[in-house]
């Protein structure tokens, strides 16, 4: 696979004599794949040798790579002209806002100064801090390792008592990594550097791992725990006359230099070097490149920044509250990664569980056996309730718990028949799986009876709610809650409406003041449009509790806020989370997210189709507020919903669900006409309704653009278009046979580069 490289670009010339796969701008155009970006940083003063080096190298591989230039913009390049520099570099201030899969930082000649005596050095700083959250690898060279070095990790470099200048020998010390995959035991490098970093420094770094070293070269290579820092000190790169040509300088200038080591035949500076490090160098950027750029980077490049969506959580976490919902709790294979994932972290100290959900399609959910059976004659609803009893049996055996469930069962039983216990049959689903993982996880176990509260009309009571389970959460430091119900004044329980086990979850995390509410569900999170419509959309890594409105309004599957509403309040982070794949980050909700870094534009799309606009107008229409107001009645009169409105001076367009119109349509137009007396009318069907939403847009006219040009490159027609209030979503109106093509234009503009 070829190299993409900028047109013009002095490089391609001599790549392509060479028989490397370059690609031009204009040639990628027509590619619909996606490369893997790259984003070179050139300290070195040889601008043109060093991109010409480094892309030799990057070129060499399966892989399609898309390359950037990158310079300081507080030191000007002395070496290399202003014209060059200007078509082919960029500055930070122009990339900063983007994401790279990998990034190299070059080596520069100003080892002998102090990290902080280099002009560019605070710049440089700036890069490097950016660096973690805008690029998922970072390969940093001689000077550039030293300085990565100092920077990230506190080590200092150390003058040497002479310049290494050469070629050594050296060997791995670790050599089962895949940095150094298929090199032979002996390899050899070029060096040219008069400082280096102490072995003993670097072991201090837990964090840090040697991989190669040379006896006479000290530290070759160094990487990270979490493999995104590469440092290699020697010069991989190099082209076979480059030490010759600085053995040269060093000569001309009266320095009076070493003969290069191990470079010359002999050490006889009259002979050609002999080249021993090429074949080593092509395998490091390759193995680089596959294995800790292309195998691990995500593939929608702004998601990098989600890697570490835990140290986006402001504050110390010191409680967390879980909750698990009916999927991550359907069979004992199911309880024991939930039971794994708290136990992960001291910090999960409550865990909340619904009932169990289905194991596979054709399956029931626990508690809709339950609500069945409680409808039922007696007979019948025991026949139902069988069931269910083995599937617990089923459940705690696979646990290793010898959990009574026969005597559960014969409580349920004497229940049926009683009309005032439904709620109470129905709750037990979350009642018998409360208990189970509590004994599995030898966690106290605390009833929602006697803890959650309604009042005489069935509204949940937070007054008395936060009385009885904060003195009960006081006593127990780790428990396991059930969720969907509470405790009615009369003492009888009452469950909440569906999707009340995420109530409950939000009621335990604001009670005892959690740090994060944590939702265990069998999603990474939430979506940035529905998976009908796109094909594997990007898990939304941040989201506010408006934008999350926005969304579910206009019929996004989210979780609802009104399941969430205490910790809305107590403005508590949500983390919405896969029990099937705890490693993913999944999705933070919070108030604000001014203090979160953004990895997308816009945090979701969603929208309905089956809309009609009903368009009315007549002179000063809005400047009549008696007027207008007799226009809404009209409609919620009726019971029907507005959806929007869009408002001139002289006109009123009405936007309500086609279903809900249909049936009133001839009455309400003639209602209009009668009252409004308006000059004109007009009723348009088959419009879906669009909403892209995202704390952005009030600030960035460019989403807005994206969007339109987006729909105007697929030639989908608009036929109406509103900013909300709040300034965090766009809604637009389209015809009902444009809505696939128009979510999936707009979502392929703000994820595939």
């Amino acid at each position: 696979m070829p190299i993409k490289l900028p047109n013009n670009l002095p490089a391609i010339k001599t790549l392509t004599e060479e028989n490397v796969f370059v690609m031009t701008d204009t040639r990628a155009m027509t590619q619909d794949i996606r490369p893997l970006q790259i984003l070179i940083l050139n300290l070195m003063p040889t601008k043109v040798d060093t991109e010409t080096q480094l892309t030799r190298l990057l070129g060499n591989t399966p892989l399609q790579v898309e390359l950037e230039l990158l310079q300081t913009s507080t030191h000007k390049a002395g070496n290399t002209s202003q014209e060059h520099m200007i078509a082919f570099y960029k500055t930070f201030d122009q990339i900063k806002h983007k994401y790279y899969d990998g990034m190299i930082i070059t080596g520069a000649p100003v080892e002998l100064m102090d990290f902080e005596e280099v002009d560019y050095w605070d710049e440089l700083c700036e890069i490097m801090e950016w660096s973690k959250k805008h690029v998922h690898s970072t390969f940093h060279i001689c000077w550039g390792a030293q300085a990565g070095l100092y920077y990230h990790y506190g080590i200092q470099k150390r003058i040497l008592p002479k310049k290494l200048s050469g070629v050594y020998r050296h060997t791995l010390n670790y050599k089962t990594g895949m940095l150094f995959r298929g090199f032979d035991d002996v390899f050899y490098v070029p060096h040219s550097r008069n400082t280096t970093v102490d072995i003993e420094d670097v072991e201090a770094v837990p964090e840090l791992k040697i991989i190669a070293t040379s006896e006479e070269a000290g530290i070759y290579a160094v990487k990270s725990e979490n493999d995104r820092q590469i440092f290699i000190m020697g010069h991989s790169e190099y082209d076979a006359d480059t030490l010759l040509k600085e053995y040269v300088r060093d000569k001309n200038a009266g320095l009076n230099p070493d003969v290069p080591c191990n470079y010359f035949p002999d050490d006889d500076d009259t002979k050609e070097p002999v080249v021993k490090w090429r074949s080593c160098a092509n395998l490091l950027y390759s193995n680089w490149l596959n294995y800790f750029v292309y195998q691990t980077t995500q593939y929608d490049i702004t998601q990098i920044n989600s890697e570490n969506l835990e140290n986006m959580i402001n504050g110390e976490i010191n409680r967390k509250v879980v909750k698990f919902g009916g999927t991550s709790l359907a069979s004992a294979a199911q309880f024991k990664k939930c039971a794994e994932i708290v136990k992960a972290e001291k910090e999960r100290s409550y865990v909340v569980v619904s009932a169990p959900g289905k194991r596979f399609d054709d399956d029931n959910k626990v508690t809709d056996v339950l609500i069945e059976a409680s409808k039922l004659p007696r007979p019948e609803a025991e026949d139902l309730l069988t069931s269910i009893k083995s599937r617990y049996k089923v459940i705690a055996r696979g646990l290793g718990l010898n959990f009574d469930v026969d005597a559960e069962f014969e409580k349920i039983f004497e229940a049926l028949g009683d009309e005032a216990k439904n709620d109470y049959i129905i709750s037990r689903g979350e009642y018998l799986n409360a208990r189970i993982m509590a004994d599995y996880l030898g966690f106290d176990f605390v009833d929602a009876e006697g803890n959650i509260f309604f009042d005489a009309e069935g509204q949940y009571d937070p007054a008395a709610t936060k009385a009885a389970l904060g003195k009960s959460l006081e006593k127990h430091p780790k428990a396991v809650i059930p969720g969907f119900y509470g405790t009615m004044p009369d003492g009888s329980i009452r469950t909440f409406t569906r999707g009340g086990s995420d109530i409950t979850g939000a009621i335990v995390a604001a009670v005892c003041s959690a740090d994060i509410y944590e939702n265990w569900t069998d999603v990474s999170g939430l979506l940035m449009a529905d998976p009908r419509i796109v094909d594997n959309p990007l898990t939304v890594p941040v989201i506010t509790y408006k934008e999350l409105r926005e969304l579910s309004y206009m019929g996004a599957t989210v979780i609802h806020e009104d399941t969430i509403f205490p910790v809305i309040k107590m403005e508590i982070p949500i983390n919405i989370r896969n029990t099937n794949k705890p490693e993913d980050a999944g999705t933070l909700i919070v108030k604000n997210a001014d203090y979160y870094q953004s990895s997308l534009q816009v945090s979701g799309i969603s929208g309905k189709k089956g809309h009609t606009s009903i368009v009315v107008e007549k002179a000063h229409l809005n400047e009549d507020s008696n007027l207008r107001g007799q226009l809404l009645d009209i409609f919620t009169d009726r019971g029907i919903t507005i959806t929007n409105m869009l408002s001139g001076i002289d006109t009123l367009n009405i936007i309500v669900e086609s279903c809900e119109f249909e049936g009133f349509a001839d009455e309400i137009l003639e209602e209009i006409e009668g009252k409004i007396q308006p000059t004109k009318l007009s009723v348009n069907d088959g419009l879906a309704i669009i909403a892209i939403v995202g704390r952005e847009l009030g600030t960035s006219p460019a989403i807005a653009v994206k969007v339109l040009g987006a729909l105007a490159n697929h030639k989908i027609n608009i036929r109406l278009i509103d900013h909300g209030s709040d300034k965090i979503n766009m809604l637009l109106g389209v015809s009902d046979e444009d809505y696939l093509p128009a979510i999936q234009a707009i979502y392929k503009e703000f994820t595939y580069k």
